[in-house]
């Protein structure tokens, strides 16, 4: 059978709590001292979910795409929106500089070439962000394609986020297989039918994969020890 496997990138391919955890605070930290308001710290803090030093599965920060992010920082300062916006562009090669895979993933996107399949990339961060993690890690051989939060208007889980790359390549639902370590990887093309697999690997424990037809510890149990994809064994 041809395969589409449909990637999550944060926590499934790429180490989620080693980038975005620091990034989080500094970015947090830096808004309270740019808009003078210490104060608000705890406050924002919470509305992004990033608690106790920690991120929570399915918040903000852990599966939104940049805008909503950006949204937050917007309803507790004017112009914060804008202010997050620039902050992370500015701190785009931090981000590459902490960027650090899953293991396993080279081992399990070669298995999926070999196999006659297609790796797609569908993420909630942005395309440059996105571009650079797989220029970093030498990827390109192995993606199809990628689909990125602002790509379109849609945001995971909506079926609107990949209905475009769907169509456009002419794929039968039943040969797509979504991967994620959220609810809105696991929920996405639901009510379509799209088969889901849940990694506990990122922020997501196994009551936060709703929707999940099946949950894995990580990409590297997709496959047997013979490269052989576990749906098809």
């Amino acid at each position: 059978m041809d395969r589409i496997l449909l990637y999550d990138k944060d926590g499934t391919l790429l180490n989620f709590h080693k980038l975005w955890t620091p990034y989080a605070k500094k970015c947090i930290d830096d808004f309270a001292e740019r808009f003078n308001a210490e104060e608000i710290i705890p406050d924002v803090a919470k509305e992004l979910g990033y608690i106790d030093g920690e991120i929570k599965a399915n918040s903000t920060i852990a599966s939104g795409t940049g805008s909503d992010i950006h949204q937050v920082f917007e309803s507790f300062r004017t112009g914060g929106g804008k202010w997050a916006k620039d902050f992370y562009e500015e701190n785009l090669q931090m981000l590459s500089d902490d960027m650090e895979l899953i293991v396993g993933v080279n081992t399990v996107l070669a298995h999926g070439l070999n196999n006659g399949y297609k790796n797609v990339i569908v993420t909630s961060d942005s395309r440059a962000s996105t571009l650079k993690f797989i220029e970093k890690f030498k990827l390109e051989p192995y993606i199809f394609d990628v689909i990125c939060g602002d790509d379109n208007d849609y945001h995971k889980p909506e079926f609107g986020f990949i209905k475009g790359f769907i169509d456009k390549h002419n794929f039968d639902i039943k040969d797509l297989v979504m991967i994620g370590d959220n609810a809105a990887d696991t929920m996405l093309g639901y009510d379509e039918g799209l088969y889901t697999v849940g990694v506990l690997s990122g922020t997501g424990e196994r009551e936060h994969l709703a929707g999940a037809d099946l949950i894995v510890d990580s990409v590297m149990d997709l496959y047997d020890k013979e490269g052989k994809f576990l749906l098809d064994a």
